[in-house]
């Protein structure tokens, strides 16, 4: 079966790339190689992707085909031939909407700055950062963690010296004129509204009050702290405030970012002196919204510009909107005054779905990919897809490709043979936390009973750490149960927890050690 549909192949695309920005560490480096790319081309023994010049083409093949490749087997559950090819043409005709970094754009910047020799970037001289001050271990951190993140050379450096990594740099801080205040892109993702964000009990009262915050914009709940699981809702509710506060008030000015990524672009700024744009860009802002803001923990000068940032958009009654994967007060390697500021706002929780809500989310998706699937095998996955929404979302398009490519109707054998892998998701806690301590006991090279037991010798005391780092990552278990299953009481668990959390700030190869073991838990 040949596939040269260009809806049918957008969704595809659009599986595709959802699932390399899983694999890819640094959003700003899939911006770069894949925000202009496509699919031309699929049949049963052939893929074809598009991109709009050679040089990212080169890139692409040298660094991401591994991860690519897998990524579209995921998607469709069979790996044809992969081929990349180049198609110039595309640049021109992609719109430069602000979402993705357009190579038009790069141009005229460049050729703004070349016309204008008087419009040169602020010194660090000029612009003093006395209060923000990052540790030269952070400002190392950043600048190796492509390096040692991920892997290995799978993954090409955003900060690489080239001149369009450098343009892309500068455009992330730079008011251009389609982009200042007023002439701002009017929606963050048009997918992700109230409208479409299915209510139940473990989100309704998440949902109510970013609604209240969407209609009273800085008024009434200010910050809002919206925390739970990956995968549940949260970056949906923010998208869906953003989108309905523009569309009462479209002159607003409304900056999103992910936590990880405010901590990239403020030592970004600092390295290059750009610290009066960075400043300009996030304390401007009449509506902040910082995603998985737990990043910023343990990074001191972070933390300082994000305080600062923070008190001056709160004494102008700016609204502030963040969300982490847990309660401020688990956040332990945060400042106190920080936390504190977070708990004087409204904290909303968001527990992974109940099954009358996992069966309502997938009808719903069920209606969106037009595929008929029969009441038994909906309530049968209902049933045993019970770690988050995204996980509903992502077998539902697996299934509508399967059915798309064979023209085979939705079955319970089409569901066993599609997606076993989202079907054991469903084991119990204590297999999740037994494969991890083997997992982590084998990275390290020292037995089960080794991490369970009382050596305090320096490699063991490091592999039992980061169990309990990664157990408390991976799943919902209490400090409590955890002192149970490590042998200690919650107090010690907690101290253990911290120390990991603290020395990532510092320690890019065990911040990439802690990602290869949690991927691979991931996988199974």
């Amino acid at each position: 079966m040949e596939l040269q549909n260009d809806m049918d192949l957008s969704s595809i695309w659009l599986m595709v790339s959802e699932n390399l920005k899983k694999k890819i560490p640094s959003e700003q480096s899939f911006n770069l190689w894949f925000g202009m790319m496509g699919m031309s081309y699929l049949d049963a023994e052939r893929a074809v992707f598009v991109c709009e010049k050679e040089l990212k083409r080169d890139i692409i093949e040298k660094n991401y085909r591994k991860l690519l490749v897998e990524s579209l087997v995921e998607a469709i559950g069979y790996e044809p031939v992969v081929e990349i090819k180049v198609d110039e043409s595309l640049a021109p005709e992609i719109p430069d909407d602000g979402s993705v970094v357009s190579p038009l754009k790069i141009v005229r910047e460049r050729e703004k700055e070349k016309d204008n020799p008087r419009a040169k970037k602020p010194s660090a001289e000029q612009l003093p950062l006395a209060a923000v001050s990052p540790s030269q271990a952070e400002l190392k951190r950043n600048r190796d963690s492509d390096k040692e993140k991920g892997r290995g050379n799978e993954t090409v450096s955003i900060f690489a010296d080239s001149a369009d990594v450098t343009e892309v740099e500068f455009a992330e801080f730079s008011n251009s004129p389609d982009e200042s205040r007023g002439e701002r892109r009017l929606t963050y993702n048009e997918d992700y509204t109230f409208e479409n964000f299915i209510v139940g009990n473990s989100n309704r009262f998440a949902h109510a009050a970013a609604l209240n915050v969407a209609d009273n914009v800085g008024m009434k709940i200010n910050p809002l702290f919206i925390y739970g699981p990956s995968g549940l809702g949260k970056t949906h509710l923010m998208y869906a405030i953003a989108n309905r506060a523009l569309k009462r008030k479209p002159g607003m000015k409304v900056v999103y970012v992910k936590g990880e990524e405010f901590l990239n672009q403020l030592v970004l700024a600092i390295q290059r002196g750009w610290n009066q744009a960075f400043r300009q860009k996030y304390r401007s802002a009449d509506m902040l919204l910082i995603d998985d803001i737990q990043f910023i923990a343990g990074k001191e000068g972070t933390q300082m510009e994000f305080f600062h940032t923070f008190d001056a958009l709160y004494e102008d009654h700016k609204q502030i909107i963040l969300t982490s994967d847990r309660p401020p007060r688990e956040l332990t390697s945060l400042e106190e005054r920080i936390r504190s500021r977070f708990e004087a706002g409204l904290l909303a929780d968001i527990q992974p779905p109940d099954y009358e809500l996992r069966l309502a989310i997938l009808k719903n998706k069920i209606s969106q990919n037009h595929i008929d699937v029969p009441t038994d095998v909906v309530d049968f996955l209902a049933r045993n897809l019970q770690e988050n929404i995204r996980q509903l979302e992502g077998v539902i398009k697996k299934l509508a490709v399967s059915n798309l490519l064979t023209g085979q109707p939705v079955t319970m054998e089409m569901v066993i043979q599609t997606v076993p892998e989202y079907l054991r998701d469903a084991e119990p806690v204590s297999d999740t936390v037994s494969r991890i301590i083997d997992c982590v006991a084998k990275h390290y090279s020292v037995k089960v009973e080794d991490i369970l037991g009382t050596s305090r010798t320096k490699k063991i005391k490091t592999a039992r750490n980061v169990a309990m780092y990664i157990v408390r990552s991976v799943t919902n278990m209490s400090l409590p149960q955890m002192g149970v299953v490590f042998c200690r009481d919650h107090s010690t668990i907690h101290s253990n927890i911290n120390a990991v959390e603290t020395e990532l700030s510092s320690d890019p190869i065990l911040d990439a050690t802690i990602n290869e073991i949690t991927k691979e838990i991931k996988r199974g």
